[in-house]
């Protein structure tokens, strides 16, 4: 009788067993497709007096794979966000419908052209005035523009910092709870899971490289810094620093902020960074610079012409005091505007209204170097051409990186994914011995029975 008992005891523990696998498999093919998931199987053990009983669930977790997958986020979002910030810069720099700095441009030297055959017309003077306040309003809109557009990165990256703080504070959580899971023989793999797509998160806003502790939580590394470590997250923070620049420290518990900007080349944050303070900010110093250099070579000329009331000495556009922000200043001086005759056009009062000389020297700018070589329009194709090389080598890069991503990912799932094929393996394996323990159950019990039967006819 003790047997029988014993021998039922050892089949309750396999049904059990084989109910657990069964259960596991079925959540793998139910969770196949769901993202971050990771294959679970069941661990049986047999124990010391016979029988089997599940040991633990245990994920098929490969750390290798994983942290490639963290760094091929980390470098697509990267390529990408700057792939496509250089594009509205673009967008700023060369606007459709003939309102770039280069389109206005000629059109200001066209009309000193006309200007050197009709210098005292009264109508050909406007169009020179109509095209000079063009041409600064351009190169104040494009300015302005980049300024924008620097702006509101900033605030995309402070929106990005809030996001991740979050998801670092819930990472925190989760090391806590999965290593009190983990203390009580819990391997807490919807947990896991749970931290791994929070990780993949981060790698995605700044990088991220993980390190795990044999009790069960993980340590996050981040642009230099360590961002979670155990059950304490810190916090990002997102500000300028004096010369404009973005600047990024990280504030652990209880300590200083730490400087993390250098190493902030990863993930979105680190797309936004080289965005706006490597090409944009290029682009914005090179437009201030032309717009310096070009309005003094025109205010140079100009101002020793003579308008048509014998008048010299004005400039054209309103001297820039300094080469930041000329681009975005630059406008009609206030002696000229509103006062075409006020153009000076001939080289001495004794030739107004017919002297053309100034005019001439006017016109030729178009074509004469400034400093630092090239004619204006040369220096402003040179400046959107390093804008468009940028945006080209970050469409190649982000190309690239995606499908860098893509092979970490496969891989990854090879190692870590659910296979259907295997799973369908294990459904028909935990049947089969399921059925077995429910034969020798059946056959128990028969044995049971047979064996009352005969005592209570003894």
């Amino acid at each position: 009788m003790g047997s029988l008992n014993a021998l039922l005891g050892t089949i309750q523990d396999g049904l059990a067993a084989q109910q657990a696998g069964l259960d596991v498999t079925g959540q793998n093919i139910t969770n196949v497709s769901t993202p971050g998931y990771v294959d679970r199987s069941a661990v049986l053990e047999e124990q010391p007096l016979g029988g089997v009983n599940v040991a633990e669930i245990q994920r098929s977790f490969n750390s290798f794979t994983y942290s490639q997958v963290l760094v091929a986020h980390g470098q697509n979002t990267s390529s990408q966000t700057l792939s496509s910030t250089l594009g509205e810069a673009q967008a700023v720099v060369a606007p459709q419908g003939g309102a770039a700095v280069s389109d206005t441009m000629n059109t200001f030297f066209s009309s000193l052209q006309t200007l050197t055959a009709n210098p005292s017309d009264p109508s050909t003077r406007s169009a020179v005035l109509a095209s000079a306040a063009q041409l600064a309003q351009s190169f104040s809109t494009t300015a302005n523009g980049l300024s924008q557009l620097q702006s509101s990165i900033f605030s995309q990256a402070q929106s990005y910092a809030t996001a991740l703080n979050k998801s670092l504070s819930q990472i925190a959580a989760l090391n806590s709870q999965i290593s009190q899971a983990q203390a009580s023989g819990d391997n807490a793999p919807d947990l896991r899971d749970q931290r791994d797509t929070l990780v993949t998160s981060v790698a995605d806003t700044i990088g991220a490289k993980v390190v795990a502790d044999p009790s069960g939580s993980v340590t996050l590394f981040a642009a230099g810094g360590v961002l979670v470590g155990g059950n304490k997250a810190s916090a990002l923070e997102v500000s300028l620093d004096a010369s404009g620049a973005m600047k990024f420290a990280v504030s652990n518990p209880g300590g200083v902020p730490i400087d993390l900007t250098s190493g902030v080349t990863q993930g979105k944050l680190g797309g936004l960074r080289e965005a706006r303070d490597v090409d944009i900010a290029n682009t914005a110093t090179q437009l201030d610079q032309l717009a310096y250099n070009f309005s003094n070579a025109v205010n140079a000329v100009q101002s020793t012409g003579y308008g048509l009331d014998g008048v010299s000495g004005r400039p054209l556009f309103a001297p820039p005091a300094t080469v930041a922000g000329a681009a975005a200043a630059m406008t009609v001086d206030p002696s000229v505007a509103g006062q075409p005759g006020n153009i000076g056009a001939a080289a001495s009062a004794q030739d107004v209204p017919g002297g053309n000389d100034v005019a001439i020297q006017l016109a030729q700018l178009a074509t004469q170097p400034l400093n630092g070589g090239g004619s204006p329009s040369s220096q402003f194709a040179s400046l959107a051409s390093q804008l468009g090389s940028a945006k080209s080598a970050a469409d190649t890069d982000a190309a690239t990186r995606a499908d860098m991503m893509t092979q970490a990912e496969n891989l990854n799932s090879s190692a870590s994914g659910v296979s259907l094929n295997e799973e369908m393996v294990n459904l028909t394996r935990f049947q089969q011995a399921f059925q077995a323990s429910t034969q020798v159950l059946q056959t128990t019990d028969s044995l049971l029975s047979q064996f009352m039967t005969a005592m209570s006819t003894a």
